[in-house]
Order: structure tokens, then C-alpha cells, then sequence
């Protein structure tokens, strides 16, 4: 898949790997880091390393690596996404109470926007009957 002409190589085979396993970057560095390591990395420790990525085209080796091996095993025909993690993907304690706010968030909102249309119902139910004199 082409992309910019102006993009490194290593950002390049990265954007290539996240297109083949259908994930996203941060997703993807995640899974090089989990298989490089052998286990999942620290929320804390991966936002900067995804931060000098985003900003500064800076690819961890092992990111460059696992790359590297989506691009070959995709070229061989033998990707498996299973088999690379794709479908284990773990979600953060923090994904899931941003998730538990934000619905919290929606059903208040929601909440609020049936109880202004009622109230305004009722105000336009007064317009109905004559509230102030003179009536006639």
C-alpha cells in the first residue's frame, strides 16, 4: 500500500503492518511490544515512546521488527492475526472507565433532553388557554 512519499521507511513498513492486521498504530505497537517483551507494556511507559513515534517518526526496534515479520509472513501468504495476538487484544483499566463516563455521560444527556421537552410541552400547552388578561 503506498502512502506519503515523504514518510520514512520504518514509518512506511508500520503503516503497512496496521493496514494488513487491520488494527490501529497504537494497537499495533502494543502487540510488537507484548511480542518483543513477552508481556503487555505499562500504559505509562508506552505513551511516550508512541509520542516520539507520532511526532517524530522515532520506531522502536521492536516495533520495526514485528513490522518487519507482518510484511514478510503477509507477502508469504501465511498472516495469521490470531496467531500474531490481533484477537487478544487487552483493554486498559483506563479504556474502560473513560467508557463507564462517557456512557454515564450519554444517558445523562439524554435524561436532561427528555425533561427539557417536556417542560417545553408544558409551556406551550399554556399557550393553549389565556394565562394573562385580558382574555377574551
Amino acid at each position: 500500500m503506498a502512502f506519503d512519499e515523504n514518510l520514512a521507511p520504518d514509518v512506511e513498513s508500520v503503516l503497512n503492518a496496521t493496514a494488513l492486521l487491520d488494527v490501529t498504530e497504537w494497537d499495533f505497537f502494543n502487540l510488537a511490544y507484548d511480542r518483543w517483551h513477552g508481556g503487555p507494556a505499562d500504559e505509562g511507559a508506552m505513551e511516550p515512546v508512541f509520542a516520539a513515534y507520532m511526532f517524530k517518526d522515532v520506531v522502536p526496534v521492536w516495533a520495526r521488527h514485528f513490522a518487519r515479520l507482518v510484511e514478510r509472513l503477509s507477502r508469504r501468504g501465511v498472516l495469521d492475526r490470531e496467531a500474531l495476538g490481533v484477537d487478544r487484544l487487552p483493554g486498559s483499566r483506563r479504556m474502560v472507565t473513560r467508557g463507564m463516563r462517557y456512557g454515564v455521560l450519554i444517558v445523562t444527556l439524554i435524561t436532561a433532553l427528555i425533561v427539557f421537552a417536556q417542560f417545553m410541552a408544558q409551556i406551550i400547552k399554556l399557550g393553549e388557554r389565556c394565562v394573562f388578561p385580558p382574555c377574551y
